[in-house]
């Protein structure tokens, strides 16, 4: 299903006072408008940048049915004018006159931003009733990743001059999920033209909704669904977050750590290390992160980071479970196949689900949620960090053992790949596996639990739960590696093949040097095992013999 769009109420137009077209706006309720801080800038003269424009600016509220201008200025505290790195560059007007009542822009939070298809709407210098154009999204960039990258096609209507301000609307639900921003650097100079100062290459930038919602942060309650971080997250606890695990903690999510899933025991909500597994939350937030002081040693993770925070405490399975739906998007699966990339995409890559055995029914949250996404983890390289208030050995000591089986399952994955790469492929890294020994030592520690201190008993658990840990990793990373090499030998057996058929089109079938060199390849090929370092310089020089001749006179001895 595709929203119908072109009937939207809150689309504005942003004029200077002399009339000039500065750009675009979206209406947020019947006095403000979002709009982008340089759009303004546009229409008047300052010393400096960071002072809040006292110009009048002017609203055409095209949207409405008989459309109307009205006189705005800058809302006194919202105004981030752009800085030198590409961050901020969002201002608020608030309307002489209310607007006539809504619908108003509809902001949501975005979840997926690959290959998304949006929408927006426009007004070039030369088109004085606007313009749409459509392009997709590509990903997060720029400083502090505040910014998404769009690509729309290079034949058609695009983003220029004009667009600034203006909404990015998801095609499929009618979302407002960011704003066009224009400011671009090259060189020396500020342009006003999206796409690396050339407006014919299709590319664009927004400014996500979660990006403006942390500058706005009083109408976040307005926008429907939550953020990524749960409210308990926020805290104010005055504990400092424990060093140690604070580091972790920025290693582990930003894959500087081997490993798929953390356990960690906080003890109590004041200990240092719950800060720690707060603030990583937080700090990686785009929307929750607070300006930090460069000057200020503080531990933070990569923006974004972390997909989602979920606290367990006091939740049931079915709250828990509903949560982590709802930040994939009901919106997206139902226009999304379950199989495909993007399907894929909706579903978290990073995730912390905290105080798992202060769930309302903790046993059932393990076994219906956490231990699926658990199993999945290795082979979708999910990071999951998982804490328990207390040291809960039964719920941790039921998670280990299925990582152990999990464990089992990926080493039988890597030894089927190994006996197939081997047989054709040499210098395949042997799996070396070892679930039975740490099934072995599972056992021991669940006869241990009667006859063993909890201390001691602890302290196994967590060495237990380490090397399953690591062993997961390295199964799933052999096996990778082994189907890489089956993968490159099949690849260069296709361009080998394909080369010939070249070849062979052009008249080449009798050229003896050409027939040397595509044997020589062929057989280091199908040479048991084969040396692919060695045949792929072969398939090379053969392709690029190949592709002189074809160049040169078609038919032709060469040179």
């Amino acid at each position: 299903m595709t929203f119908s769009h072109g009937n939207e109420r809150w689309p504005v137009r942003v004029r200077s006072e002399h009339g000039e077209v500065l750009g675009a706006g979206m209406a947020l309720d019947e006095r403000r408008v979002l709009t982008c801080a340089h759009v303004v800038s546009a229409g008047g003269e300052t010393e400096s940048p960071s002072t809040e424009p006292t110009w009048p600016i002017y609203v055409d509220l095209v949207g409405q049915s008989v459309s109307r201008t009205v006189p705005a200025r800058v809302v006194p505290g919202c105004w981030w004018p752009p800085t030198h790195d590409g961050r901020g560059d969002i201002a608020l007007l608030e309307l002489e006159e209310p607007a006539p009542q809504g619908p108003f822009a509809p902001l949501r939070r975005m979840r997926r931003t690959w290959d998304r298809r949006v929408i927006m709407y426009g007004f070039p210098e030369t088109l004085e009733h606007g313009v749409f154009v459509e392009a997709r999204l590509t990903g997060r960039s720029g400083a502090g990743r505040e910014r998404i990258q769009m690509v729309s096609a290079t034949t058609g209507p695009q983003v220029s001059r004009g667009f600034s301000g203006a909404a990015v609307v998801d095609a499929d639900t009618g979302h407002v999920v960011g704003m066009v921003v224009s400011t671009y650097q090259d060189g020396d100079h500020d342009r006003d033209v999206i796409g690396g100062g050339d407006p014919g290459s299709g590319l664009s930038w927004m400014i996500p909704v979660e990006t403006i919602l942390s500058r706005l942060s009083w109408i976040r309650d307005q926008v429907p669904g939550e953020s990524s971080v749960d409210l308990s997250f926020r805290s104010t606890e005055d504990t400092p977050a424990d060093p140690r695990v604070a580091r972790q903690l920025v290693d582990f999510f930003g894959r500087q750590l081997p490993g798929n899933v953390l356990v960690i025991v906080i003890n109590h909500r004041g200990s240092g290390v719950a800060a720690a597994v707060r603030q990583a939350a937080v700090l990686s937030s785009r929307e929750l992160r607070p300006p930090i002081d460069p000057h200020q040693d503080v531990v933070a993770p990569p923006i974004g980071s972390i997909d989602l925070a979920v606290d367990a405490a006091d939740k049931s399975t079915k709250d828990v479970s509903q949560r982590i739906a709802d930040w994939a998007g009901a919106a997206d699966a139902a226009t999304t196949a379950p199989d495909s990339d993007r399907a894929i995409e909706t579903t978290p890559r990073s995730i912390i689900i905290n105080n798992i055995d202060e769930a309302a029914e903790p046993e059932t949250l393990l076994s219906e949620v956490v231990l699926p996404l658990v199993d999945q983890a290795p082979t979708r390289d999910l990071r999951m960090l998982l804490t328990f208030r207390g040291e809960s050995i039964p719920l941790r000591t039921t998670l280990l053992a299925s990582r152990v089986a999990g464990l089992q399952t990926a080493e039988e994955a890597a030894r089927r790949a190994y006996r197939r790469a081997a047989a054709v492929v040499a210098d395949v890294p042997r799996p070396q596996p070892v679930a039975t020994e740490l099934r072995i030592q599972l056992t021991k520690l669940r006869a241990a639990v009667a006859t063993t201190d909890g201390d001691t008993l602890a302290a196994l658990l967590a060495s237990t739960e380490r090397a399953t840990d690591r062993a997961l990793r390295r199964a799933e990373s052999i096996r990778r590696e082994i189907v890489a090499r089956e993968d490159l030998w099949s690849e260069l057996r296709g361009r080998l093949g394909a080369y010939l058929a070249m070849a062979v089109q052009h008249g080449l079938s009798e050229d003896a040097a050409l027939g040397t060199s595509y044997r020589h390849a062929h057989e280091l090929l199908l040479a048991a095992p084969c040396d692919l370092a060695v045949a792929e310089v072969a398939v090379r020089q053969y392709a690029e013999a190949v592709a002189q001749r074809v160049g040169g006179p078609v038919g032709g001895s060469g040179s």
